[in-house]
């Protein structure tokens, strides 16, 4: 795979290419821009969608991407076309054997000929004539996520595929190298005994918006089942804009664990597990909590199981997750780990005392262990809760370097807890109430009445934006967000805040932070401005987390 060059440089070299050429034709009565123009090839100067080298030519690229048109006769360009749709260009950086354009996305009402009917050319328009010349526009990059079918898989069976992009598919086959093999080496072409696969029908191609305003493609696609050998490989698709594969079983494959909504999930919380081949679930098993095919849901697409949490696991009975079907057992380590545990508001805590303190009991949301409950929000000093191993200076005991590696980094470290808001009127700034929730976490608990910023005090704020002329704005994503940025309200989740996004711990490893320790621990409840809001807030569970997404 060749390497990329700067943009800027590979663009300056090309510029004095072009100079260097156009002395040279100006010499060369052949080469005159009042000849027919022809397009030679394409050259890539940047792009997001490639890897690409300026030492060849190439026939495809996505939007966004800056192309230099090669060919002869090309000064004086009049009209520069891609997909039939015209586009703007430097006619001071045009020349004879050159010209520089840059595709437009879809965003800026782009047409690609996967989804309208355009044509995949380039067409230069000059007072000698009209170059044309074949290029597609390609698709953002595909992605297989699942596949449907009964088992076992016979020929003639009618097999679903469902992911983004696949559009534009030039090859589709089976292949007897499993996905896994293809994950873990480097290969430039997919080897192994093929079985191509004939009559891909597109069922469903929701061309649309996605949350990141750009624009992706819901897609199924549909094929009957070829004759296969193999009880055991891989389906791929080779589409315009890459290779994307799954794996293929003729009988149910051994499931596997994608994701969990939680590591601890509290009563009452409904535990999402994602994943593949959750064919037949005989069980899902965690601690000394085993749960039957009755005590669970598992979606008709087999890639997750929804668990609503009535039984926790007692300490000290395990810390595997396991999910248990005919094609064997997916497991997921550190589950309901209690060495993570900080605080579960049943095992005792030492409080330094100051007031407005938290409310302790049984939350009024499901369970009956004790939670830490916030109902109001302070102005510059709010309620709180604040805890300490004990009054002796004690450390917590944080989780082995078996538990979390001790090279993980502060990005995959999380600070977790339970959550359940009520309804609360956090992060609606819009509405003028600029409350949110303040974290300080200390190296030990021998001063507690130590000013802000002593060296005892690990961390006193997140990076929050300073109130300002009565306006509030959280950087770091809303309020009691989850892993993927979400918060939620009206029920049990796993709030999660990433180690990294704390100034103090920026480029740390989880040895550092072990090595450093932790002795206390406060959350608050806040405010910058002046209107008040509603806070009903139950906690639960307070924990250091390894995620590594």
């Amino acid at each position: 795979m060749k390497n990329k060059i700067n943009s800027m440089s590979l663009l300056i070299l090309f510029l004095m290419g072009m100079i260097s050429l156009s002395f040279t034709a100006c010499s060369d009565s052949d080469s005159s821009s009042g000849g027919q123009p022809e397009i030679t090839g394409v050259k890539i100067l940047t792009s997001d969608s490639i890897n690409y080298s300026y030492d060849e030519y190439y026939s495809k690229a996505g939007p966004g991407t800056m192309l230099a048109i090669m060919g002869n006769n090309l000064g004086g360009a009049l009209h520069v076309f891609i997909n039939n749709q015209e586009l703007t260009f430097n006619t001071t950086m045009n020349t004879d054997h050159s010209l520089i354009v840059t595709i437009p996305t879809e965003e800026k009402g782009f047409k690609l000929s996967a989804f309208d009917d355009v044509p995949d050319e380039i067409r230069v328009e000059t007072g000698g004539g009209t170059a044309v010349f074949h290029f597609k526009v390609t698709a953002p990059g595909p992605q297989l996520q699942r596949l449907q079918a009964t088992y076992p898989r016979e020929k003639g069976d009618e097999i679903n595929l469902f992911g983004l992009n696949l559009v534009d598919v030039e090859k589709a086959y089976f292949t007897d190298i499993t996905a896994a093999a293809l994950d873990t080496t480097e290969w430039e072409t997919i080897g192994g005994k093929h079985v191509d696969i004939t009559g891909l029908n597109t069922v469903v191609k929701d061309h649309h918006l996605g949350p990141n305003n750009t624009y992706i493609t819901t897609s199924q696609l549909k094929f009957n089942m070829p004759d296969v050998p193999y009880t055991e490989g891989t389906i791929v698709l080779e589409c315009a804009s890459g290779i994307t594969y799954i794996p293929y079983y003729k009988v149910p494959g051994v499931p596997e664990v994608t994701g969990i909504s939680s590591d601890m999930p509290v009563i009452g919380e409904t535990l999402v597990i994602k994943g593949r081949e959750f064919v037949q679930v005989e069980s899902v098993t965690y601690g000394d909590v085993t749960l039957k095919s009755d005590e669970f849901t598992v979606a008709e697409t087999e890639d997750e199981i929804t668990i609503a949490i009535t039984k926790v696991p007692s300490k000290g009975s395990g810390t595997t997750l396991a999910i248990t079907t005919p094609g064997g057992t997916a497991k997921v380590e550190n589950f309901f780990q209690y060495a993570a545990l900080l605080n579960d508001f049943d095992s005792g805590m030492a409080d330094p005392g100051w007031d407005p303190k938290a409310l302790y009991g049984p939350s009024a949301f499901g369970g009956t262990d004790n939670v830490a409950h916030l109902n109001s929000c302070g102005q510059w000093w709010g309620q709180m809760i604040w805890f300490m191993p004990d009054w002796n200076g004690t450390t917590y005991t944080l989780p082995s370097y078996d538990i979390i590696p001790a090279d993980a980094s502060v990005d995959d470290l999380y600070f977790a807890f339970e959550v359940y808001d009520n309804n609360s009127d956090y992060n609606n700034g819009g509405e003028g109430f600029q409350g949110y929730l303040r974290y300080e976490l200390w190296y030990t608990n021998k001063d507690p009445s130590a000013a802000s910023g002593s060296p005892d005090v690990l961390y006193e704020n997140f990076s929050w934006v300073d109130y300002n002329a009565g306006t509030f704005s959280n950087p770091d994503g809303p309020i009691l967000q989850d892993v993927d940025g979400v918060a939620h309200q009206g029920m049990w989740y796993r709030h999660a805040t990433k180690l990294g996004n704390m100034s103090a711990y920026k480029g740390l490893t989880y040895k550092d932070v072990y090595e450093k320790g932790l002795g206390m621990v406060r959350i608050m409840s806040y405010t910058q401005g002046s209107k008040s809001g509603k806070v009903d807030v139950y906690i639960d569970n307070i924990r250091l987390i390894h995620v590594k997404k």
